[in-house]
């Protein structure tokens, strides 16, 4: 805007000066030939004039004789302009059939445009999806190829492309190979990450995911909440894949290495700490399973872990396990889940009555089809069939509660 002021401002200023000088009087201006005889006069004006026209002129010959040296060439940029200009129109109109889900004419337009297309790498990736949207996996790949021979440093372009289409199709493996290799090129970038997330979580390799989480939170591919959810299915998982994997007399390094490198938040989380557990007891370290549950219970307190710590077997050191477990009742004296825990301890010392008064104390708290079952075969090894008999019915009206509610036949 400045510039274009200026620019009037001086046109002006040319404009009154011509106009002082015309004023002033029209001048003349005379041309002596070389002869020195001859000589030409004429006002200054009808010179200047005469000047500025042989300037055109002059111009106007040197473009006549460039166009009659290459009198083709005009009419071939001429006809290159057009061909662009029906590509953009047949590429924005492709375009448009690949949004509205009309996959065969959104193929045929930007693979028929993309020759001329001054961006065929752009016609060739639509072409690709369109293809395997309506279900040509060969001519997507084709394609494909096509885009990256037709642009050679748009690699990375087209590895998208095709994990994109390989993640519709549900080629996890060949996905995966795919996201590998583009997230050996661009480390950090958000939407490989998020895709081999999903690829790994789809083929359930958690060894490589869990040392995928790292770069999960340092670069916010996913939200805190969806990250730690993500952690505990994994590290969960992890576990329970290791507790298969082991076989009677395997050494515990790969699953202490795993608890290990687990972040200390969730180290608390009581499904983590029972898988941990649960290897521990496969490889008979029940002194161990012991110590986890009870260092996992004075840090945090949990009903599963609580029920765990009863259920653990005899070998787990059951007298200590009785004492710790009382201590923990003077702290917490109306917890059921604790009480049951201790009847269950009482129980595996031998411990009967005692074991009777824990689960007693528990029912009064908190009855469960559990326990009362548990009452009933303890009174019924103990020969009392009437209090067997009573806990029995108890446990059978307690699982009756929790079915659904359906139509029965009238009885007769």
């Amino acid at each position: 805007m400045i510039r274009r002021l200026l620019l009037l401002l001086l046109v002006l200023a040319l404009a009154v000066l011509a106009g002082q000088q015309l004023l002033k009087g029209t001048g003349y201006l005379l041309l002596v030939l070389p002869d020195g005889k001859t000589s030409i006069e004429m006002s200054f004006w009808t010179g200047l004039t005469l000047v500025a026209a042989s300037w055109l002129v002059a111009a106007w010959l040197l473009h006549l004789l460039g166009w009659l040296s290459h009198p083709l060439r005009d009419l071939k940029s001429r006809h290159q302009r057009y061909k662009s200009q029906r590509a953009l129109k047949l590429t924005v109109k492709g375009l448009v059939d690949l949004a509205e889900g009309r996959w065969r004419k959104a193929r045929k337009l930007l693979s028929r445009s993309a020759a001329d297309s001054g961006a065929p790498l752009i016609n060739y990736l639509a072409a690709a999806q369109a293809a395997h949207y309506e279900g040509k996996e060969e001519e997507a790949t084709r394609l494909l190829q096509a885009a990256e021979v037709s642009t050679p440093d748009a690699r990375l372009a087209v590895d998208f492309t095709q994990a994109r289409i390989q993640l519709d199709q549900g080629h996890y493996e060949q996905a995966l190979a795919t996201l590998v290799r583009l997230h050996q090129k661009v480390p950090n970038h958000p939407l490989v990450l998020r895709q081999l997330k999903d690829v790994h979580l789809a083929l359930r390799d958690w060894k490589p995911l869990i040392q995928l989480l790292p770069e999960l939170a340092r670069y916010r591919v996913c939200l805190a909440g969806e990250l730690e959810q993500l952690e505990r299915q994994v590290y969960q998982q992890r576990f329970d894949e290791l507790l298969k994997e082991i076989r009677q007399g395997d050494n515990l390094l790969a699953v202490k290495d795993l608890w290990e490198q687990l972040p200390s938040r969730l180290k608390s989380e009581a499904q983590l700490v029972l898988a941990w557990m649960r290897v521990l007891l496969k490889q008979k370290e029940y002194s161990l399973a012991e110590q986890l549950l009870k260092r996992s219970l004075r840090d945090h307190w949990s009903a599963e872990l609580i029920e765990q710590y009863g259920l653990l077997p005899p070998e787990a050191e059951s007298k200590r396990r009785l004492l710790e477990a009382e201590k923990w009742l003077q702290e917490r004296p109306n917890d059921a889940g604790l009480l049951h825990a201790l009847g269950r301890i009482s129980q595996q010392l031998g411990l009967w009555g005692k074991a009777l008064e824990y689960y007693q104390a528990s029912y009064r708290l908190q009855a469960s089809d559990q326990l009362c079952a548990e009452m009933s075969r303890l009174y019924e090894a103990l020969g009392d069939e009437r209090q067997s008999q009573h806990f029995n019915q108890l446990a059978m009206q307690v699982i009756q509660r929790q079915l659904p509610s359906l139509p029965l036949p009238a009885k007769k």
